[in-house]
């Protein structure tokens, strides 16, 4: 959505500018602060950001900074390969708000019981129309995904 990534970009334009008066072009760059010039505004001023964790957040992150050209971005994640257990299930509205293709959804589940451990269930799909399911998703397959985007 065209709004909300804008309302985003102004919220990260809106920190950056406030923190302009604690770093400086020359803090980013190695050289010494006492001999700086002033720049004309802060949307002027090249930033590097570091992004650490290189999960659906992270790398959607990485990925919105990605895209502003005085914006430097790094992406640290230490698993590129991450298998993990869980976290995999996406709504369908979300796997149309992240933009993914069919090839990164495994599975589509229109019908799922969950219990937990003291024995609360919930029937998920009860409420999904025909055409709707969630997705399943490999993260090691989503992430990556999702990482490549921002680069």
């Amino acid at each position: 959505n065209i709004s909300k990534t804008n309302k985003m970009k102004l919220t990260i334009a809106t920190l950056l500018i406030a923190s302009a008066a604690a770093f400086t072009p020359s803090a980013f760059n190695g050289a010494r602060l006492g001999n700086t010039v002033a720049c004309d505004s802060a949307l002027d001023m090249k930033y590097k950001v570091a992004v650490v964790g290189g999960g659906p957040s992270g790398a959607c992150a990485a990925e919105i900074f990605a895209q502003e050209k005085g914006i430097d971005t790094v992406l640290f994640e230490r698993k590129l390969d991450n298998a993990k257990p869980c976290g995999g299930a996406i709504p369908l509205c979300m796997v149309g708000e992240f933009d993914l293709p069919e090839t990164v959804v495994d599975r589509k589940v229109r019908k799922m019981n969950l219990i937990s451990p003291t024995g609360v269930e919930v029937n998920i799909g009860e409420t999904l129309q025909p055409d709707e399911y969630i997705g399943m998703c490999r993260r090691e397959i989503l992430d990556t995904y999702i990482r490549n985007r921002a680069i």
